[in-house]
């Protein structure tokens, strides 16, 4: 029998060719990929119809819930149109970087996209466009205002499509200046129909609509995007490219106890997609049951990785908020300090007028992490709350929070 084939109640497993990513952006050659299901605004436009429309809009995501690989996509598809050239910039490491090379940096990303767009598209005054860009350095915030004042005059029939990713990493002092110019741009150039600089979508895990700077929101002309997770029918999706490939099948009911467990977080569905084919039931077309997702989401539980090591360190900053949160206790509040930090993170979210853990991995992993480090009474016996496969009796958990208070001396 050949290494890559197992024969499994006659159907025939296959070895896969992707596998689920569970760190960085999808490279859908490589590994399993599903497009997001309603990215809209407010007015329930996507964005392919604000970037029509000329739009600036920022995009609230928390960090590994696909927000990369979204924008990649969502460029390659715009380069369908010949008509249009997307930019994509991330400040993730510019954070720390002095005024000089930050513009620096920006400049080296832009003009080369920029150029290799118009390239692409075999745009006839390239020459030109050259010459100008070789002779015109960014090196403040009002460079970069005329860079595009410029371009607006010498581009004609193309439209230029910036994203910023991580434009939370902006250096601070850069922040006022540049969101200012920004909507200077916008505000100038709006009634204008033939313009260089179409359309710009700021990414980020804070709504920079809303941002105050100087006692103004220099970027209130914008509309604000949420990316959502995946809805089941994206999970459904997701492994059924694994299925296709190897002959394994996941249950309806397994898929519904993922999605039911994560709320659809894209890390923690294709971190129980791998456990699930590597870990738990490998090498096999026997089905993958719901049995199987709790014994993969035990194995999760149990892990040390980035994903979760980041958000402890979230959760832990407010973490009287937290399990107030988990006990159902806290009415949402946009206003909130405490709220609104842990939303941005991806541990909390809205629902109706409640503020609630994100999903019950999170709830579980942190709640029985804070658990363990509370200082317990010696009444209680931690094996009480333990079911079988180890996992958490969450509810008796949360009720001994409840009328033991054993955070009391925590917080």
């Amino acid at each position: 029998m050949s290494a890559k084939e197992i024969d499994e109640n006659k159907i025939t497993y296959r070895k896969p060719r992707r596998i689920f990513e569970n760190s960085g952006s999808v490279n859908t050659k490589e590994a399993y990929y599903v497009p997001l299901d309603n990215v809209t605004n407010t007015m329930n436009q996507d964005i392919k119809t604000m970037v029509d429309r000329g739009r600036y809009f920022s995009i609230f995501a928390p960090r590994q819930s696909g927000k990369t690989t979204y924008l990649n996509h969502f460029c390659r598809e715009l380069h369908k149109d010949s008509t249009y050239a997307a930019v994509l910039l991330s400040f993730q490491k510019y954070k720390k970087l002095n005024q000089e090379r930050f513009y620096a940096q920006v400049q080296k990303k832009l003009y080369s996209q920029l150029v290799e767009r118009l390239t692409a598209v075999g745009y006839q005054k390239l020459d030109k466009i050259k010459s100008y860009l070789n002779h015109h350095r960014l090196t403040d915030h009002i460079s970069f205002g005329e860079l595009f004042e410029e371009l607006n005059r010498l581009i004609e029939f193309k439209k230029i499509v910036i994203f910023i990713d991580e434009f939370d990493g902006i250096p601070r002092d850069e922040l006022e200046n540049f969101l200012t110019t920004l909507r200077d741009l916008y505000l100038e150039y709006k009634e204008i129909e033939q313009k260089a600089l179409y359309s710009v979508g700021l990414v980020g895990i804070r709504n920079i609509t809303k941002l105050i700077v100087g006692g103004v929101s220099p970027f209130n002309i914008a509309d604000q995007v949420v990316l959502p997770p995946f809805s089941l029918k994206n999970v459904f999706d997701l492994y059924s490219q694994y299925t296709g490939e190897t002959n394994q099948p996941f249950s309806e009911e397994a898929v519904k106890k993922v999605y039911e467990e994560t709320r659809g977080q894209p890390w923690l569905v294709n971190r129980l997609g791998t456990i699930l084919t590597v870990n738990v039931k490998p090498g096999t077309a026997a089905p993958i049951e719901p049995k199987d997702v709790e014994k993969a989401i035990q194995i999760l539980l149990l892990e040390r990785n980035d994903h979760f090591d980041n958000l402890y360190e979230k959760a832990e900053l407010y973490k009287e908020t937290f399990v107030k949160i988990v006990f159902d206790h806290v009415k949402y509040n946009p206003g909130d300090g405490d709220i609104t930090s842990l939303e941005q993170h991806g541990l909390i979210k809205q629902k109706e007028s409640k503020a609630v853990v994100a999903n019950n991995i999170y709830k579980e992993r942190f709640i029985e992490t804070f658990f363990h480090d509370a200082d317990l009474p010696g009444e209680i016996s931690k094996a009480r709350y333990v079911l079988p496969g180890d996992r958490l009796d969450m509810e008796k958990v949360l009720l001994d929070f409840k009328n033991k208070s054993i955070f009391h001396s925590k917080f």
